[in-house]
């Protein structure tokens, strides 16, 4: 409380900053929004004026709910009276701190007139003044920095906004992917357990600058160093995103990671190429025509994946999880032309679009139609009724790929730089340059965007895919 005290030259008055939901109810003499009350105590020694403070503090105490009352009435009747008796109490009692303000201040006056004659007769009382003066100035900066910390402190938490709270209002907008929702909430709660709080508006860029760090460096709640990706485009991506969606919608004022940098990845030489060589291709290709081979040692979904798979990835350079997660219904006759269709409604697509790519002719000579048609409908390589919950979307097509992952290695290929699955990628975009596939058509079968905005008008056209697809030779 003793923070309403405000000395002015030797005399101690009372000072209170209005608060910011209500300043617009009280203005000063020119119109503008009033940002404190004060008047004098009419008191010199501080005891005393602390005494004083506990009546002005009750005074402008029932004028904040008298005022704040008044602005809820009007908020919640549309046909509301500004001039309410509610209201009309308020403003009575802000007019009597205005005029005991206005008699402080000709009080003041008359003082400051007497100080000052005296003053121009007393040199040591002159160099006393000015000393009390600068002091009181000093204390009066020092006083008001404090109190406005305080007051801002006071603001946001009467009005905090729980971090949780704005993710799980961003979780709720329509069209939000159930996996980012599921992957993200972890990150959220890391950030709030950092903090020590799950306010937002006491969020700063320092406190995710030092979260950045401590995920970098395996440090406080990180129990080990997490790589520049992981924190770049996991951690940090899903904060930012957070704090920019819930500031484009007003429910903050800022958003404290919009400046934040991301953590610079240590760059390691690199000794090789992203695609497996065709000896690395072949050896794969070769091993997966031997996987029923291991009957009983593994499931049959396991064995059908290994089996088709990787053939699958090298003829169209999907994404593996793109082909873990293909339909039955997925594998259909389109212009004529047999096809697989990779789409957001089977799982995970990273553009978010369907596209069509045509099976290339040595995959329909192995067999891979038979296989499709001895299948019942859905999910071609998994069971979904195996899944453990309805939440666990895409967690079977995503298992299936790590797993295939882990078979790749077993066959040798431990390469650190190598992605056993990813590679195959690579490999057809290699290849399609090496046997003249048009970059277009490229384009269209590996989900590529051109970066060309000719390109977005019209669509390749699926028999004219087939036959650029065909020039690839067959691997074995």
């Amino acid at each position: 409380m003793n923070n309403y005290l405000q000395n002015r030259n030797g005399t101690y008055y009372f000072r209170r900053a209005v608060p910011l939901d209500i300043r617009s109810i009280f203005v000063t003499v020119t119109g503008e929004p009033r940002s404190e009350w004060a008047w004098s105590l009419g008191v010199k020694d501080r005891e005393k004026a602390k005494r004083l403070l506990p009546q002005c503090v009750i005074q402008t105490d029932a004028v904040i709910d008298h005022a704040r009352k008044a602005a809820l009435q009007a908020h919640r009747e549309v046909t509301a009276n500004p001039t309410s008796q509610q209201l009309a109490d308020t403003n009575e009692l802000a007019q009597e701190m205005e005029r005991a303000s206005l008699e402080s201040a000709e009080a003041l006056g008359r003082m400051a007139s007497e100080e000052s004659c005296r003053a121009e007769e007393d040199p040591s009382f002159a160099a006393e003044l000015n000393l009390r003066t600068m002091q009181a100035s000093e204390a009066s900066d020092i006083r008001i920095r404090l109190e406005n910390r305080e007051l801002l402190a006071e603001l946001r938490a009467e009005n905090a906004v729980s971090i949780t709270g704005l993710f799980e209002k961003w979780a709720s907008v329509e069209g939000r992917h159930p996996k980012t929702v599921r992957g993200w909430r972890p990150y959220i709660q890391k950030l709030v357990t950092h903090l020590g709080h799950d306010n937002a508006l006491n969020v700063r860029e320092a406190d995710i600058v030092a979260w950045r760090n401590e995920l970098r460096d395996g440090k406080g709640s990180q129990p080990r160093k997490l790589s520049a990706k992981t924190i770049n485009g996991s951690y940090l991506g899903a904060v930012s995103a957070l704090f920019a969606w819930a500031k484009d919608d007003g429910l903050i004022p800022t958003n404290p990671a919009r400046d934040v940098p991301k953590v610079r990845a240590v760059r390691t030489p690199s000794l090789r190429k992203r695609e497996f060589t065709l000896d690395e291709a072949k050896r794969i290709l070769r091993a997966s025509l031997k996987a029923h081979d291991l009957e009983g040692r593994e499931g049959e979904e396991l064995r059908n994946a290994k089996r088709w798979v990787p053939w699958l990835m090298a003829y169209s350079g999907a994404r593996v999880n793109e082909i873990t997660q293909l339909r039955k219904q997925d594998v259909t006759i389109e212009d004529g032309v047999m096809v697989m269709r990779l789409t957001p409604e089977a799982g995970t697509i990273k553009a978010k679009k369907t596209r069509v790519v045509p099976l290339h002719s040595h995959l329909v000579e192995m067999g891979f139609l038979d296989f499709v048609a001895g299948k019942a409908d859905g999910p071609l390589f998994f069971d979904p009724s195996k899944r453990r919950s309805d939440d666990a979307i895409n967690r079977q097509a995503n298992r299936l790929g790590s797993k295939l992952a882990e078979w790749v290695r077993a066959l040798g290929l431990k390469d650190a730089e190598l992605k056993p699955n990813h590679a195959w990628r690579h490999l057809f975009n290699t290849l399609a340059l090496r046997y003249e596939i048009e970059g277009r058509v490229a384009r269209a079968i590996l989900g590529h965007s051109a970066g060309n905005s000719n390109e977005d008008y019209g669509s390749v056209p699926v028999d004219v895919m087939a036959k650029q697809l065909e020039r690839l030779p067959r691997f074995l």
